[in-house]
């Protein structure tokens, strides 16, 4: 039987795609037989592109340009809300993991080597950015029949021993403080109120933690809050109220968090954590850009407005288009809300291998690495 040229270049175009799919998906190293895996769970800081498989606006999506034009191995948009990867996309590969795909990508179902279930504008508590993001307590439904496949894969003994071994990111907390901003910026005019709200977000987290912990997670990494009140869509608003506000509550998240995971591990067996302090990271390179190879800081790459504050990169709306920068390397952040993938990079390099001035107590690549006899008794 003879094929058509057009046959034949519609098989060549198929099976160019299929190879540009694995290479995304599949860019590492590792066996099949991994012992461990990393299951992220978070908003956009860290989503892999789960918003691009649910009916949501385009402000909780980015898999569209100029997203992912520094992505490998070729320029593409994968959901990602950067120009490239992500911080978990560098840890994974610092542990010689592939890319974790996110959840819901249809073609993602072995689970050989985690999951991602991070979601952009993804929150701790049930009312941020409900019914537009994917939140904390959805993330864990997802986790849960990720752990059944894998105990009915794997069996009860070695699905533990996979989990005990396996890293798990926590990412929330933005997205619970600046969504309130939204309606009011008297909501966090006290400290009291700052505490209490933070009380709720760290509460929930620590929650989601100790579930984890029950199905035999073992290995915790959990991110700070960044600096709320010096992203560019923050400088945009030129508010002394807003700045003071944001910058308190992130802080106050913060230090609570450090609290609640140093409680765990007193509390917990085999318990252990690595809290990356991204907040204490970003501020450095913004206070001091040229040690980081930086030049401007204020300004987003992309979106429109002063600083490019108007989150709208990549988005044909409202009465101001988006413009894009030409020197991508100088910028700290790439739009309104998000860093550089040369910022995610320098964050992920510090987190894998720093000190406690930015990683404590422990540092990635000693959570990943770390085995001991009482991570695996239940």
């Amino acid at each position: 039987m003879e094929f058509s040229n057009f046959c034949i270049c519609c098989f060549f175009i198929f099976f160019a795609a299929v190879l540009e799919a694995a290479r995304i998906q599949l860019p590492g190293n590792s066996s099949p037989d991994t012992s461990f895996g990393f299951f992220i769970f978070g908003d956009s800081y860290v989503d892999a592109g789960n918003n691009n498989y649910i009916i949501t606006t385009s402000d909780f999506q980015a898999n569209f340009p100029p997203y992912g034009e520094s992505f490998f191995p070729n320029p593409i948009a994968t959901g990602r809300f950067t120009d490239g990867r992500n911080i978990p996309d560098f840890l994974g590969e610092y542990a010689n993991l592939p890319l974790i795909p996110p959840y819901l990508d249809p073609h993602n179902d072995l689970y050989d080597y985690g999951a991602n279930f991070a979601s952009g504008g993804g929150g701790a508590i049930a009312m941020s950015h409900q019914e537009q993001a994917i939140g904390l307590q959805t993330q864990m439904e997802f986790f849960r029949k990720v752990e059944k496949s894998l105990r009915n894969k794997l069996g009860h003994a070695r699905s533990k021993s996979f989990l005990s071994n396996s890293v798990f990111l926590f990412n929330f907390g933005g997205n619970d403080y600046l969504n309130p901003f939204d309606i009011s910026y008297d909501i966090f005019k006290t400290i009291e109120a700052q505490e209490q709200f933070v009380n709720m977000v760290v509460g929930n987290i620590t929650i989601a933690i100790k579930e984890v912990y029950e199905y035999g997670g073992r290995k915790f990494g959990v991110l700070a809050v960044p600096p709320l009140g010096y992203m560019p869509s923050s400088r945009l608003k030129k508010s002394a109220q807003f700045f003071e506000e944001a910058s308190s509550i992130a802080r106050i998240h913060n230090k609570f968090l450090l609290i609640a995971l140093e409680k765990l591990s007193k509390q917990l067996k085999g318990f252990k954590y690595t809290f990356a302090d991204v907040h204490t990271a970003l501020l450095q390179r913004i206070q001091n850009p040229t040690e980081y190879g930086f030049k401007v800081v204020d300004t987003a790459c992309c979106g429109s407005d002063e600083f490019r504050g108007i989150y709208n990169c990549g988005r044909e709306f409202g009465s101001s288009p988006y413009t894009h920068c030409q020197n991508l390397e100088d910028h700290m952040f790439f739009d309104s809300f998000h860093p550089t993938q040369k910022v995610f990079k320098q964050l992920a390099d510090e987190f894998w291998s720093g000190d406690e001035d930015i990683v404590k107590p422990v540092n990635f690549k000693q959570l990943f690495h770390y085995d001991d006899s009482t991570l695996a008794s239940y």
